[in-house]
């Protein structure tokens, strides 16, 4: 059995599913209450009721799990998908809408807990960590809009897709750090206006956008 194999193995193992979630609600809590840099392994696994070695089995330190953490609820703030309403987005009015109707949800998650994401981000991000912003941005808020840029043949959907939902994280972490004077629906409008001037050329105005 090859190590990818037995890593899929252990994934699947119901005990190593309740010990990764007893982890990722351990160090949820405790980043809510204090930095990263001031909480101990030793802490993690007596809050998860798991040992030191089982700790390791998953995060290889706490910065990881932190990150791992954030993630994960992260992902859980965003909205479904509907791919019907991808079919309605087929004017400016309507994917300005519809981006704005994605985002406002999850910044206003991230305002209710400013304080923990900050602390992930100055006190354990990566570039890795970065990138998986990046990419849960692209899948969440931005696939119909990236397709449409992407038509103009002049690069790569990819591409274009890593660079707006780059973008809109790095504003996002701006806004969080308190450099942005917006409250979520603010910036939810700023966002969705930014995305559909990239797209305009390509789409009807289809009548008037909320916001500005």
């Amino acid at each position: 059995m090859t190590s990818r194999s037995q890593q899929k193995a252990r994934e699947a193992d119901p005990r190593f599913q309740r010990s990764y979630q007893a982890l990722i609600g351990a160090i949820l809590a405790l980043v809510d209450q204090e930095p990263v840099g001031q909480i101990s392994i030793i802490r993690v696994v007596e809050a998860a009721g798991v040992t030191r070695p089982t700790f390791y089995q998953h995060f290889p330190d706490v910065a990881a799990a932190a990150q791992a953490a954030a993630l994960r609820r992260l992902d859980a703030a965003f909205v479904p998908l509907d791919a019907r309403d991808a079919e309605a987005s087929s004017t400016v009015a309507a994917l300005r809408q519809r981006i704005e109707d994605r985002a406002r949800p999850a910044l206003q998650h991230l305002a209710a807990h400013r304080t923990f994401y900050l602390r992930v981000i100055e006190g354990a991000a990566t570039a890795a960590f970065f990138g998986e912003v990046v990419r849960l941005v692209a899948a969440h808020l931005l696939p119909d809009t990236s397709e449409l840029i992407a038509r103009r043949g002049n690069a790569s959907r990819q591409d274009l897709t890593d660079m707006l939902a780059g973008g809109t994280m790095w504003l996002v972490v701006r806004w969080l750090r308190g450099e942005l004077d917006e409250d979520a629906d603010g910036l939810a409008q700023r966002l969705a206006g930014i995305s559909v001037a990239l797209v305009q050329p390509d789409l009807p105005a289809g009548g008037q956008g909320s916001g500005s």
